[in-house]
């Protein structure tokens, strides 16, 4: 809302305001009048339905009729950041690579930040799998968001699948035309160049989460 909407707002129409708004930046959904109702103290749905009523005609909010949690703020001020849902996935295997964000592969969607990934397209998070790009800031505490359609450079961190395994590399061309090269801090498999078509190249990590305990 912009300072001056914000201006026409009574204080009880104002509480009601930022009492929805803080709702859904928490819950991601909007809230019930009897919710609205308990968070601002006020105990009668027709009181909270009136307040309501006068956000709607002063074009702060706007509501569908007879539908439950359908308060849409109206918000010109571009202060929040717009946010995409993004597919967990629970594993990357031999027989689900061609369809990893299938329905019975997807543990739950995130909202991560628009901008975070743009432009890709395509993304998924997964759990970081491999520990052998520890020096780049990786590790297993990690979600790891992966483009399958970006476009691959040499220095990128990708997510392999080798032998049923899912790994993380640096990505280089190969000397040839059916070669690569992946390369990663410690080299547990005693090489790094592989035919192409010993390997499967998921995508490119373009961004983690990691939380700290």
């Amino acid at each position: 809302m912009t300072a001056g909407m914000l201006n026409l707002l009574t204080s009880k129409q104002r509480k009601v305001y930022v009492a929805i708004e803080t709702f859904i930046k928490e819950k991601g959904i909007p809230p019930t009048v009897r919710e609205i109702g308990e968070m601002v103290g006020e105990k009668t749905p027709g009181a909270v339905q009136g307040i309501l009523n006068r956000l709607e005609q002063k074009g702060v909010i706007k509501r569908e009729m007879g539908m439950a949690r359908s308060i849409q703020l109206v918000n010109n001020s571009l202060l929040y950041e717009s946010s995409v849902f993004i597919p967990e996935v629970k594993k990357i295997t031999i027989r689900n690579a061609d369809d990893i964000t299938g329905l019975y592969n997807i543990v739950k969607y995130h909202p991560v930040s628009a901008s975070l990934v743009a432009p890709h397209s395509d993304c998924f998070l997964i759990k970081c799998p491999d520990n052998s790009l520890l020096s780049k800031g990786i590790s297993y505490n990690d979600m790891l968001i992966v483009s399958t359609s970006a476009q691959l450079n040499d220095g990128d961190i990708v997510l392999v699948l080798y032998e049923n395994i899912t790994l993380l590399r640096y990505y280089y061309s190969g000397n040839d035309e059916n070669t690569i090269t992946l390369k990663a801090d410690s080299n547990l498999l005693e090489r790094d160049s592989f035919r192409k078509d010993e390997v499967r190249i998921i995508g490119k990590l373009i961004a983690k989460l990691t939380k700290f305990n």
